[in-house]
């Protein structure tokens, strides 16, 4: 059974996604390392193991979805409780007074018997559009609640929800740092929060900052992101080095935002090996000439050279590129020039006899 939306609700999950998101992963054909970074609800670490089980597939946890679902039965005796006590009232209509009165003490005695509230989906059967609560405090101190669908059909036990799947809580960085997963053959799934949001409805909010490095540290690795037209950092990824498909679609939000454009911007890098080589010859001629080589990876720059050659007090970085057909992008090019400009050398290398004539 393939879930096509998570068994609890959950903002940002990626309904309506599956079709793309089935050919994106097509196009990773040799990956076998699949990381869903940013799980939020672990949807796309789901669809990725039913779609492609001769991969591993890690699901961290970011947002502790896992707590919510172990509730899951205990959350749906409260969902019928509250629809039964609403039912009369019509669909995103103020509830009176006394309902309010009435909700709040059937959550106070829900929480006090299983010593548990999901309060984010509370929040979405109750609150005002968007508006998500961490704590019981917040919806007894809240004067108004809404009627939005709650249903008295129960959440789906998600029995096979998270089968297969290799699953961690950690701080996102982690799996960029680890050099077991630099390789052409994992694929990162990026669904992060984004910058804007207030955090209410996640773990871990991203900053301006966080987002920055995450584009720095996409830079030589398989994507799959995802993010929306109220995001700034749209603008970034539509100048991301590399060849990428961009698939967008118009979807609805809230009552109080109406609806934006989401983006899923996925891109597959396999080192041409022509390229590789080209760099591996370079390196042994370089080594016989006495100069230490250092691979520059893992810098969290992107564009930044693909080797630094010492020798004597000389520093000589080198980009590789495939004899006759390689091109830098404007990344590559910016650090060259910025290099340069520091008074170090810095150079494109298409054949071994360039190699050789900045060598000497």
């Amino acid at each position: 059974m393939i879930y096509k939306k998570s068994p609890l609700p959950f903002q940002g999950q990626k309904v309506g996604w599956f079709e793309d998101f089935r050919t994106m992963l097509e196009s990773f054909p040799d990956c076998t390392t699949i990381i869903d970074v940013f799980g939020g609800s672990g949807l796309l670490a789901h669809w990725a193991r039913r779609l492609r089980p001769d991969a591993r597939v890690i699901w961290n946890d970011f947002d502790n979805f896992r707590e919510r679902l172990s509730h899951l039965a205990e959350t749906n005796e409260l969902k019928a409780k509250l629809s039964a006590l609403s039912k009369e009232i019509g669909r995103e209509k103020k509830i009176p007074q006394e309902g309010v009165m009435s909700i709040k003490q059937i959550l106070r005695s829900h929480a006090e018997k299983f010593g548990y509230l999901d309060c984010k989906t509370v929040s979405t059967w109750i609150l005002f559009s968007g508006m998500y609560f961490k704590s019981l405090k917040e919806f007894e101190k809240e004067k108004d609640f809404y009627r939005h669908f709650i249903s008295p059909a129960p959440y789906p036990t998600p029995d096979a929800y998270l089968n297969g799947l290799t699953i961690v809580r950690e701080d996102w960085r982690v799996f960029f740092n680890n050099p077991t997963y630099d390789t052409d053959r994992t694929l990162f799934l990026l669904d992060p929060p984004y910058f804007f949001t207030d955090g209410y409805s996640y773990e871990g909010a991203m900053t301006y900052q966080d987002q920055s490095d995450l584009l720095d540290l996409m830079g030589c690795r398989n994507y799959c992101y995802f993010t929306n037209s109220n995001s700034a950092i749209v603008f970034h990824i539509k100048e991301f080095e590399g060849a990428r498909q961009v698939i967008k679609k118009r979807v609805g939000v809230n009552y109080s935002q109406g609806s934006l454009d989401e983006f899923m911007v996925y891109r597959h890098i396999k080192m041409n090996q022509k390229e590789k080589e080209l760099e591996t010859a370079c390196t042994r001629y370089a080594r016989e000439k006495g100069y230490i080589s250092i691979k520059l990876e893992n810098t969290g720059h992107t564009g930044i050279p693909d080797r630094l050659y010492l020798k004597d007090g000389r520093a000589i970085f080198v980009e590789f590129k495939t004899p006759g057909s390689g091109r830098l992008s404007v990344f590559q090019s910016h650090w060259l020039q910025r290099l340069e400009k520091e008074q170090f050398t810095a150079r494109t290398v298409w054949t071994i006899e360039e190699f050789k004539e900045l060598i000497i």
